[in-house]
């Protein structure tokens, strides 16, 4: 939040890498020339180059119908849509709509939990508990890190629409399959950080799995007994 007020910069740095600086996973990253090597290479060269590799399925969509139009022109009949284009559109958006909810679900928690607390009203139900539950975050524990990961995935079909689906694979799956085995690391450090601080976590994440749902349209037996 706040990142783009600068200068001077006043946004909050994600709470996890303090955790991580203090040695919570190794003690070596409390070494400052450590943590400068960590910074440099896993976020300020990996991560950008993630985020490079996981937009070059449209890099490949672009050489398809640069190449299909002959003339270097990018015309409407140089790669036609097709069912993957359609398909992973859909999905796309409708992916980004279950992000902001799952966001704002937790959002909206967090500023509730936090506002009673402050004002020193009695904490009940998931709030005393200290995680939100409820909504989609009683369907997945990361809804919000779920959608993230399929809608790379998605982005990924735009680069088979361009070869109109003749193969399944190329180059470009990299970046969605790395980013996803981020999230499986990302994941596993907060969850250990929730264990951690929040004693009925672990009873959560025996009823409620991470990122794929058992069931749509079950909920969990917390939410179930409201």
């Amino acid at each position: 939040r706040g990142g783009y007020r600068w200068p001077p910069w006043t946004g909050d740095e994600d709470y996890r890498w303090k955790i991580l600086q203090e040695g919570f996973m190794a003690k070596i990253l409390m070494n400052k020339i450590v943590w400068a090597l960590f910074n440099f290479g896993f976020i300020s060269l990996y991560q950008n180059l993630l985020l490079l590799l996981i937009a070059t399925p449209s890099i490949i969509a672009n050489l398809v119908a640069t190449s299909c139009g002959g003339d270097g022109e990018l015309t409407s009949s140089s790669s036609p849509l097709n069912i993957y284009d359609y398909v992973a559109t859909f999905m796309i958006l409708a992916l980004v709509v279950i992000e902001s909810i799952a966001d704002n679900q937790q959002y909206a928690f967090q500023t509730e939990k936090y506002r009673r607390r402050n004002v020193g009203e009695k904490l009940e139900g998931d709030y005393a508990d200290g995680f939100n539950q409820a909504g989609l975050y009683s369907v997945v524990r990361k809804p919000n890190y779920a959608a993230e990961q399929a809608i790379w995935i998605c982005f990924y079909l735009f680069s088979i629409g361009a070869v109109q689906g003749e193969r399944f694979f190329n180059w470009s799956i990299s970046g969605c399959i790395l980013l996803c085995l981020l999230f499986q690391g990302s994941a596993w450090f907060t969850e250990t950080i929730s264990l951690t601080t929040y004693p009925v976590y672990k009873e959560y994440m025996k009823t409620t799995p991470l990122f794929v749902p058992a069931n749509p349209f079950r909920q969990s037996k917390k939410a179930k007994a409201r």
